[in-house]
C-alpha cells in the first residue's frame, strides 16, 4: 500500500499585513492621490468625449440611411456608456471588491 504523501502546510506570509503608503510619507500619499485622482478624471473627460462622438456618429448614420454605420456607432456608444458608467462607480466597484476579497 503507498502511503498518501502530503506537502506540510506553509502559514501565510501575508496574514495580517495590510497595504500602508504612509511608510514614504505625507508627501508621496498625497502625490500619488492627486495623480490618481487626475488620471480617473482624464479618463472620465475621454469617455465622455467619446460618447459624444458616437452618438453623433449615430445620428449621422441614421440620417444618412446606413444601417451598418449606425450599427457600428451605437456598439461604440454602448462601449463608451459602460466605461463612463464604470468610471464613475470606480471608487464604490474597488470597495466592493477589497471588501469582498480583502
Amino acid at each position: 500500500m503507498n502511503p498518501i504523501i502530503r506537502p506540510k502546510s506553509i502559514d501565510n506570509p501575508l496574514d495580517g499585513v495590510l497595504p500602508d503608503f504612509s511608510i514614504f510619507g505625507a508627501e508621496f500619499t498625497e502625490l500619488w492621490q492627486k495623480l490618481l485622482a487626475g488620471l480617473w478624471g482624464l479618463a472620465i473627460v475621454a469617455s465622455v468625449v467619446f460618447l459624444i462622438i458616437s452618438i453623433a456618429g449615430m445620428a449621422a448614420a441614421s440620417n444618412a440611411g446606413n444601417p451598418q454605420e449606425y450599427k457600428t456607432a451605437r456598439n461604440k456608444a454602448l462601449g463608451a456608456g459602460i466605461a463612463l458608467g464604470c468610471l464613475a462607480a470606480l471608487a464604490v466597484i474597488v470597495g466592493a471588491i477589497l471588501a469582498i476579497f480583502g
